[in-house]
């Protein structure tokens, strides 16, 4: 099965780069997302890569790292909360490898 890196180097399998098959729903407007990279360029992680990637790619799941889940947590947790929420209201779901 093809592989895809992710954000810190892991594999992602290619059936979650796939459209979710809701594309109306998971993308609520452009502006909530250029707001919330305009947002994330203060930020000292990567969550604008992860949220650029999800927004191009339109999928329905998204894997990441546990380690770098506490690193957000530990280093930026109001972004990292931003994003999960931005994910949430997409019907993204987060699967920790």
């Amino acid at each position: 099965m093809a592989s895809t890196p992710l954000l810190d180097g892991s594999p992602q399998r290619a059936e979650e780069d796939q459209p979710s098959g809701n594309e109306g729903a998971d993308r609520l407007s452009d502006a909530s997302t250029e707001e919330l990279l305009q947002a994330l360029r203060g930020s000292r992680t990567d969550l604008a890569k992860l949220v650029k990637r999800v927004d191009q790619r339109r999928c329905g799941v998204v894997a990441v790292s546990g380690r770098a889940i506490t690193r957000w947590n530990r280093d930026d947790p109001e972004s990292w909360e931003r994003v999960r929420a931005w994910l949430t209201d997409r019907a993204v779901r987060i699967v920790e490898t």
